[in-house]
């Protein structure tokens, strides 16, 4: 998916880079546009309203995404506001635009909120506590912004808590869920939240990789 572009809908692969001056001019732009409109954490972090679908995604790219990225880990390039992902086999250079969860700042409207249906490469997330078998609530989003979420892991079972490697996901809508509160705090608490669904394995890493403060996994049987 490419914001910039008169289709922000469609992920697409890389042809060039885009040059810096358009995508600061881009940044200014929308920068303004959110204060005009008023636009608020409250309001941006609306995710919709409740259900999940199963349906598979309406373009091409989306859906061969799903198929060659499933149950894979990936290769995740160096760059802050936009996921350049590929393959280990992939030939060098061949790289697949996706947004990142919630982009680099979900106040600009219409701009980087989330779609249901759409891929997303989580990053930044923390895994929270485990709800069911195979579901976990986190906290994903932006440097500025995260939301409790709940974690559909089709592909790998987390051993434990802490840091979540980046992983390429499908946002299939949202749920209402009652949680313990966070310690110190006693209770429940009770609210509308975004299931995420993962397609791929977690990044690709080595063995020179710090993953200290990283949730062990393994890979689901």
């Amino acid at each position: 998916m490419d914001a910039r572009r008169d289709d922000p809908g469609k992920l697409r692969e890389i042809p060039h880079m885009i040059r810096r001056g358009m995508a600061i001019a881009v940044a200014l732009a929308l920068a303004l546009t959110a204060v005009v409109a008023g636009c608020t954490p409250d309001k941006a972090l609306d995710f919709g309203p409740t259900g999940e679908i199963t349906t598979p995604p309406e373009d091409q790219l989306s859906r061969d995404i799903m198929r060659d990225f499933a149950g894979r880990d990936f290769i995740l390039a160096n760059n802050d506001h936009e996921a350049h992902i590929s393959l280990t086999d992939w030939k060098p250079g061949r790289r697949i635009i996706v947004p990142f969860w919630l982009g680099v700042n979900p106040l600009y409207p219409g701009f980087l909120r989330p779609t249901v249906g759409h891929l997303y490469v989580m990053s930044q997330s923390t895994l929270v506590r485990l709800l069911s078998n195979n579901e976990y609530l986190i906290r994903a989003g932006s440097k500025l912004f995260k939301s409790d979420t709940v974690f559909e892991a089709t592909r790998t079972r987390y051993l434990d808590t802490g840091g979540m490697l980046p992983t390429v996901v499908r946002f299939v809508g949202t749920r209402v869920i009652t949680v313990p509160k966070d310690a110190p705090a006693t209770g429940t608490i009770t609210e509308k939240v975004p299931v995420l669904r993962e397609i791929s394995m977690p990044m690709h890493t080595t063995h020179d990789d710090d993953l200290t403060g990283y949730a062990k996994f393994e890979a689901a049987k």
